[in-house]
């Protein structure tokens, strides 16, 4: 228990100085951050209208493509989920051919063997 103790210390003392050498760091980092801000926000307020208007456009155009092609991939989907149903259930019949088989070859042994009854 004291081992638990004395390995949590250490990784305390760690983490603290730890966090004492990155937060010059991070001070650094906030005063780069507000320093930019101005021009942060004149880049965002120029291009932002002009980034808005692509979107607008963009945003329509995929909407309309979404339209066009939805009932084409509907169809498509379709036609592959008949496909797999159809492939699903040769897979579950695929094991009773022999089967099949043996009763064909009984059914042929029958007949060979079976002569039908004179006319009346």
């Amino acid at each position: 228990m004291l081992t638990g103790l004395f390995f949590g210390a250490i990784l305390l003392l760690l983490l603290g100085v730890g966090g004492a050498v990155v937060l010059p760091f991070l001070i650094i980092g906030t005063v780069i951050w507000l320093v930019f801000l101005p021009i942060r926000l004149l880049f965002h307020l120029t291009f932002g209208l002009i980034g808005g208007f692509f979107k607008l456009i963009f945003g329509l155009g995929g909407a309309l493509l979404g339209i066009l092609l939805v009932p084409i991939v509907l169809v498509v989907v379709g036609i592959a989920l008949v496909g797999a149903l159809f492939a699903t259930a040769l897979a579950l019949l695929t094991p009773l051919i022999p089967i099949v088989f043996l009763g064909l070859l009984g059914w042929g042994v029958y007949r060979l063997f079976v002569r039908p009854s004179p006319a009346v």
